[in-house]
């Protein structure tokens, strides 16, 4: 299930009550400290924890959360540890100027809550995390592997010189004196299309290159 954290004041909880009822009903969870970790010791690890395993962090904005350091604490740990902050409006106050910019939900009107949009909006947060999560999985596999870099090496100097065939003594001495006739004729046979093995002047071993 969905993760939210809901940074609130203590005076607040009937609203985090039934934010948690709400939400639950659209199989959020919402995560919450009822009041057990701020009385121990270790209050802020516990904190941190639920904000890391959120998606998001959603602050009911009233003029108790506004005074209360526990709630500036949550929201500003959410924004560093780059989390989308969804202010829900209580009541009518001076919000901190670094919320002031962000579009809040107003739930300041009785028998007219926006639990809709702020499912709607949970939802939002959740598919753009799950495209993020899939992009940085694609580019993950698509990123260049020592075999592909050498790759792009070989072909540059050629393009460079304007050669067509170069031997493996060559290469090493241009691009990496590392890369034994092994791993060359590796880099050959992974890559048919790019490349063909190519026999120079005197027995050397080289490659040609195979395209435009």
């Amino acid at each position: 299930m969905t993760t939210v954290f809901l940074s609130y004041s203590t005076n607040d909880h009937y609203f985090a009550e039934l934010a948690g009822i709400k939400l639950a009903e659209a199989e959020i969870t919402l995560w919450r400290d009822q009041g057990q970790l701020r009385a121990g010791s270790d209050w802020r690890s516990g904190i941190e924890y639920g904000i890391s395993e959120s998606i998001a962090v959603l602050v009911a904005m009233s003029q108790d959360s506004v005074e209360s350091s526990y709630v500036t604490f949550e929201w500003a740990y959410g924004l560093g540890k780059g989390k989308t902050i969804v202010p829900l409006r209580l009541e009518a106050f001076n919000v901190h100027p670094r919320l002031e910019p962000i579009q809040y939900l107003d739930f300041s009107v009785p028998g007219s809550l926006p639990w809709n949009l702020l499912i709607e909006r949970i939802q939002e947060i959740e598919n753009d995390a799950t495209a993020r999560e899939d992009l940085d999985a694609a580019t993950a596999i698509t990123e260049p592997t020592p075999q592909d870099a050498t790759v792009t090496a070989i072909l540059t100097y050629l393009n460079q010189r304007g050669y067509q065939i170069v031997s493996y003594d060559r290469i090493r001495r241009r691009i990496d004196p590392n890369l034994t006739d092994e791993m060359l004729d590796a880099v050959v046979d992974d890559n048919p299309t790019i490349f063909g093995h190519a026999i120079l002047k005197e027995g050397k071993r080289g490659l040609k290159k195979l395209v435009p």
